[in-house]
């Protein structure tokens, strides 16, 4: 298995049926009280469709589904309006957003600075990759994040941080807040291109995401 690069951005997705999967264990006691505990994190899961597109524009998207090898090959993709920051930002060195204490492995919340002063930079629901993982964290906070006047602000997230997050205080070494890329990997084995009489092939991306 290996990781093969980004999925093809053109002509882009017409649709998304993003999903959050969650593991959790349930088990009754004979009180009626219902325990539940997990040990395993969040996994993101999509189906992207294409709209109908030309032989030239599937072409590419064939290939690359050839590399793939089903499951065997990690990709990563960038969807539309999930892997955007909501608050407008399009370029991740405009946030410039690092860590500043070292956020341990099962933590859901770190403390961050930004080259932006008093500024509202993420949403509820806008997501992030850390710059030393592939997995993809949510965040959580009511009223989004706003830095202080120093750029400083504390980031609260789900699911719980897999592996430890260090201080990255090097030029260029930031966290991904815009068009942020997910880890996957096709869900099915076998893949269907529907070929139209009309010259036009149908297809959708049936993903799941890989740590």
């Amino acid at each position: 298995m290996a990781y093969i690069g980004n999925f093809p951005t053109s002509p882009g997705f017409q649709a998304i049926n993003f999903k959050q999967n969650n593991s959790v264990k349930q088990t009754s006691a004979a009180s009626g009280r219902i325990i539940r505990l997990t040990n395993s994190t969040t996994i993101w899961s999509a189906i992207l469709r294409f709209p109908p597109m030309s032989l030239a524009e599937f072409l590419p998207i064939q290939a690359f589904i050839a590399r793939s090898q089903g499951g065997l090959n990690e990709f990563d993709v960038v969807m539309p309006t999930i892997s955007q920051n909501s608050a407008g930002y399009t370029n991740n060195a405009t946030v410039a957003l690092i860590t500043t204490t070292e956020a341990a492995a099962g933590t859901t919340s770190m403390e961050i600075n930004s080259v932006l002063n008093d500024t509202k930079i993420f949403n509820p629901g806008d997501v992030i990759r850390f710059n030393n993982h592939s997995k993809v964290y949510m965040i959580t906070d009511d009223a989004g994040v706003t830095t202080d006047g120093s750029g400083n602000a504390t980031i609260n997230f789900e699911p719980a941080l897999i592996t430890t997050v260090p201080v990255n205080d090097s030029a260029g070494d930031y966290h991904i807040v815009a068009d942020v890329p997910f880890r996957m990997i096709m869900n099915n084995e076998i893949q269907e291109m529907g070929y139209r009489t009309d010259g036009l092939v149908n297809y959708e991306l049936d993903v799941t995401e890989i740590i």
